[in-house]
């Protein structure tokens, strides 16, 4: 699968027009605020049907009301056009001209890396849980569905509990308990593989051996429901349901002591660097195709030495598109940008 061509309308500060692209390494140049990241962010948004911002009227220009990606694809069975528009709460998405839910998307058709991504060791466990989540909605379908069920369920069970319709509790555990349940086996067993792709990254990023990753869940699949009716007093006076997946955390270790404590920035970009490669690897070998590779402000806070090892990861996917102020070795097309517009 390669990105031939994307187009944007009322994108963040982008100038609506069409850019091609080409196998191999396609780099972005320019100064910050041009508008590298917000294209990046366009294509992910187009292949995945996933954004990062907090409301999606956050993509679109100001003093619009509505935003646009389109996407042209060359796939094994031929060219294919993906489709999202944004807009204040709502999101419409279509492949070749037929409208589909945002979970029809290609999910797993790029890996997006960022200086941000240091959040996934330093930051909340929320950040952590929401990794680990979108991985694995990546890798599977049922996955999604079952999270999106289970947060609707969760939702209602908080409300029966700030209502004080307690009655209804017996209802919602039951539900909460299977859906929880298919997370946390689902979960545990993507994690075995993501530690050993992600443990063989870090090591070769010069990081050592030492990256161990592990579950910090607030119950089991053998003890959920028991779990649940015994804190039933403590979650009546907080209103809120205090265990299950949605409280769990993706603890990482290095060298046995937590990374959150304890790491360096340096450390934290080499361990967020692994995850990220864990993911491209799992997601290759889940779709027998390497996923298109997006690489925010190449450099930033990496000796040359991760660079090196970054760059060459770029050239090993079929396709890369890779940000940065300076012009990159090898890249086989050049986009210079300033103030949304790109130039090549």
């Amino acid at each position: 699968m390669l990105l031939r061509s994307l187009y944007t309308l009322n994108y963040r500060n982008l100038h609506n027009q069409t850019l091609e692209f080409g196998p191999g390494l396609n780099a972005i140049v320019g100064k910050n605020g041009q508008g590298k990241t917000n294209l990046l962010e366009a294509v992910y948004l187009a292949l995945t049907g996933l954004s990062e911002a907090g409301k999606l009227e956050q993509l679109v220009q100001h003093q619009q009301q509505e935003g646009f990606v389109r996407a042209t694809l060359e796939r094994d069975e031929g060219p294919s056009i993906f489709e999202v528009g944004v807009g204040k709460g709502r999101r419409v998405a279509k492949v070749d001209g037929i409208r589909v839910k945002a979970g029809e998307m290609l999910r797993g058709a790029a890996v997006w890396i960022r200086p941000e991504d240091n959040d996934l060791v330093l930051g909340s466990p929320s950040v952590r849980r929401g990794y680990l989540d979108q991985l694995l909605g990546k890798l599977s379908v049922r996955y999604a569905a079952v999270m999106a069920l289970y947060d609707r369920n969760l939702a209602q069970r908080n409300a029966s509990l700030r209502s004080g319709e307690h009655w209804a509790l017996e209802v919602w555990d039951t539900q909460l308990c299977d859906l929880g349940s298919e997370m946390l086996t689902m979960r545990r067993r993507v994690l075995l593989r993501l530690q050993e792709l992600a443990q063989a990254a870090h090591e070769a990023l010069g990081g050592g051996n030492s990256l161990e990753l592990t579950l910090q869940e607030t119950t089991t699949p053998e003890s959920y429901l028991f779990d649940l009716k015994n804190r039933r007093s403590e979650e009546i006076a907080r209103g809120n349901t205090v265990i299950g997946p949605h409280r769990d955390d993706l603890e990482l270790k290095l060298h046995g002591v937590a990374a959150q404590t304890f790491a360096s920035r340096g450390e934290a970009r080499t361990v967020a660097l692994a995850l990220r490669q864990a993911e491209f690897e799992l997601l290759a070998e889940k779709n027998d195709e390497m996923p298109l590779l997006l690489i925010d402000d190449f450099s930033a806070e990496l000796d040359l030495e991760r660079r090196v090892h970054l760059l060459e990861l770029a050239h090993r996917a079929p396709q890369a598109l890779v940000t940065g102020t300076e012009s990159f070795p090898r890249a086989l097309l050049t986009y210079q940008v300033e103030g949304g517009m790109f130039r090549r």
